[in-house]
């Protein structure tokens, strides 16, 4: 487990679910570091999660991010009004996690309500993104690679990113 610590704007939904308006739900960097040893150790991970959007009009939002900041990353999921943004560090992209894979904006993956979405990655495939059990078709626009350069001191973050502006 993961606790998470609730700041600002975060208020409790049925289901087990957080509304987050302003603020977030982050690990510290001790317990995320979890996530770093496991994943790394196997090369891939899927990322699942229920998520309702406030809005499509949304842009740069972070929905879950394992991050040091705005600018460098592990992975994170994020909304682009109707798309789904995944950012992945590899040595394909950069330290943000650059290209991002995002879905196609005329498809109107991302709606304002309840979706299933599930991104995962592995370094043959790539990342690819699955909307309510589909998978979207959205090439990734680089290839596989390996985590090799994932950073141990980032955050677990739902809902924002760990600098708290997003």
């Amino acid at each position: 487990a993961i606790d998470l610590a609730l700041s600002g704007d975060v208020t409790w939904v049925g289901g087990w679910g957080i509304n987050v308006r302003s603020g977030k739900a982050q690990g510290s960097t001790t317990a995320s570091r979890k996530l770093h040893d496991l994943i790394k150790a196997t090369g891939e991970y899927t990322i699942e999660a229920w998520v309702a959007p406030g809005n499509v009009a949304q842009e740069d939002s972070r929905i879950v991010s394992y991050s040091g900041g705005t600018t460098t990353r592990n992975f994170m999921l994020g909304q682009t009004l109707y798309s789904y943004d995944f950012y992945n560090r590899s040595t394909s992209t950069n330290a943000n996690g650059d290209p991002k894979l995002t879905t196609a904006a005329a498809d109107e993956d991302l709606q304002a309500t309840l979706q299933h979405v599930v991104v995962t990655y592995d370094p043959v495939r790539g990342r690819r993104v699955y909307v309510n059990g589909d998978f979207t078709g959205d090439a990734d626009p680089a290839s596989g690679g390996t985590l090799g350069d994932w950073d141990d001191t980032f955050a677990f973050v739902l809902g924002n990113e760990v600098s708290g502006d997003r």
